[in-house]
């Protein structure tokens, strides 16, 4: 029971922790006045909550060092822990289900963007801020924004692991506290220029806060029912808000260690990057093909902005949406591809979900590589090698891994999404493919997704958690030996 009372212990630091966070909504309601007519006891409940809890946890459970498995644990159960609490200012304020209220949560902090209400425009201040607030946190990984806390536990770099898609392969510099320093410095400066463009193109400074907030975490969530295209009437810049968002949810979508060696002057590395310029490659081919694969009548700029978008909203898995992609107004083409791209997803080392360009890549290179060792003499060596460096076995296998759980967890989760709905098969994958990434749109009616049943919203909340995971620190929290 050692490993159980050490992962509960720093499960309470934790808790500690997101108290703070989930109090700050009170700031929002207070300036817009909604205390008079929206109780503080909606916020201040859940923060009491997490406080009381975390105080318990850590006064009761003491702390051992941790090993991988373990920490894994940690950030598995800290993704269920934290979407329970956060969930309860829905649940109190807007009077819906707490499942609903879950979902939403799980949806936010896992950066998904798939959402259950609807009347968007109508709800509070600090409702909507929460929301965004959500996908902000969950951006980078809720448990980068804690590791400080265990620095002094000599277990940081295991928790780190915990979500290995948000946290850069390569490390910033030497020190872990030096990464993360850097890690957010970028995250924050990307978000506060992202802000003051769109304020600057016309957006009320709340709208600004919002939408920089969810199109840098790639999450998606906007307080308007009708998403970017809200702004597509007088008074806003929509066409250099659109081009904003596009350039934000790119810069999201790629991998913050190349943000870094810009920033460094280091463009020799960036020419050898093998995801950099697949990544590239994979934007501006989609984009062609949903521009002149499709039904748009538009003229050529128009058309390749709009399919532009839509491509950048998906490959980055925000899911911003200026157009319906499961219209008329795409083709069989560009519907294939926006399916391709939510599977695949942004970059290692992002704020996006999916499988990861990285991964894609290795995997080809990874067909080559046995190409050539069956092409040559049987006691030759030939190392397996990406961007000029051997990558060793256990990353191979990893990945691997990652990918035959990733395409085994679609299939079945396109059979139940089928068995617990009348969706159709398209409808069923995309759906799953939709949760499992931490993508958001999907082929499925949002009026119908909204009406989905208590399972079917379980297993989606359950996929969202495991795509945001990485899967495998989701199979170990069921795995009796971790516990022991």
């Amino acid at each position: 029971m050692k490993n159980l009372n050490t992962v509960l212990h720093y499960f309470g630091i934790v808790l500690i922790a997101f108290a703070f966070l989930q109090a700050l909504p009170l700031i929002i309601s207070a300036t817009y006045t909604e205390t008079v007519t929206f109780p503080v006891r909606i916020y201040a409940i859940p923060a009491g909550i997490s406080a009381i809890a975390g105080i318990l946890l850590v006064g009761v459970f003491k702390a051992y060092p941790l090993v991988e498995g373990t920490a894994m644990a940690v950030g598995a159960l800290g993704w269920f822990g934290l979407s329970l609490i956060g969930a309860v200012p829905y649940w109190l304020a807007l009077k819906i289900t707490y499942l609903d209220a879950l979902f939403e949560t799980v949806s936010g902090f896992t950066t998904t963007g798939t959402t259950l209400f609807v009347g968007i425009d109508g709800l509070p201040h600090s409702i909507l801020f929460w929301r965004a607030f959500t996908q902000w946190i969950g951006g980078l990984g809720i448990f980068t924004l804690f590791l400080l806390v265990a620095l002094r536990s000599g277990i940081s770099h295991y928790m780190l692991r915990t979500e290995s898609h948000k946290a850069v392969s390569k490390r910033f510099s030497p020190g872990l506290f030096s990464s993360l320093r850097i890690l957010w410095m970028i995250y924050g400066t990307l978000t506060i220029a992202c802000g003051l463009l769109l304020w600057w193109e016309g957006m009320s400074p709340f709208d600004a806060i919002v939408h920089a907030f969810t199109t840098v975490s790639t999450g998606g969530f906007s307080s308007h029912d009708l998403s970017i295209a809200y702004f597509q009437r007088p008074g806003y810049h929509y066409m250099a808000i659109e081009y904003t968002v596009i350039l934000f949810m790119f810069l999201g979508g790629t991998s913050f260690l190349v943000h870094w060696n810009i920033m460094r002057r280091r463009f020799a590395s960036l020419l050898n990057n093998m995801e950099l310029r697949l990544w590239i490659a994979l934007i501006v081919g989609a984009t062609l093909l949903v521009a002149f694969g499709g039904a748009m009548n538009a003229g050529l700029g128009e058309r390749l902005r709009e399919s532009l978008f839509q491509v950048v909203s998906i490959a980055t898995t925000t899911g911003f949406a200026t157009k319906d992609i499961a219209g008329s107004l795409f083709g069989p083409i560009a519907k294939q591809v926006f399916l391709i791209l939510m599977f695949v997803g942004g970059c290692v080392g992002s704020t996006a979900g999916g499988v990861k360009v990285l991964r894609i890549g290795l995997l080809g290179k990874l067909v080559w590589h046995q190409l050539r060792i069956v092409s040559r003499p049987s006691n030759e060596v030939v190392p397996f090698i990406s961007d000029g460096e051997v990558v060793g076995e256990p990353e191979v296998y990893r990945t691997a891994a990652i990918f035959f759980s990733w395409t085994a967890i679609v299939v079945v989760g396109s059979l139940i999404t089928g068995l617990l709905s009348g969706f159709t098969p398209l409808e069923s994958l995309s759906g799953t493919v939709s949760a499992l990434g931490n993508i958001g749109p999907s082929y499925i009616d949002p009026a119908a997704y909204v009406n989905i049943t208590a399972g079917l919203k379980v297993f989606y909340i359950m996929a969202m958690i495991a795509g945001r995971l990485e899967l495998l620190p989701l199979f170990l929290i069921f795995s009796r030996r971790v516990w022991r």
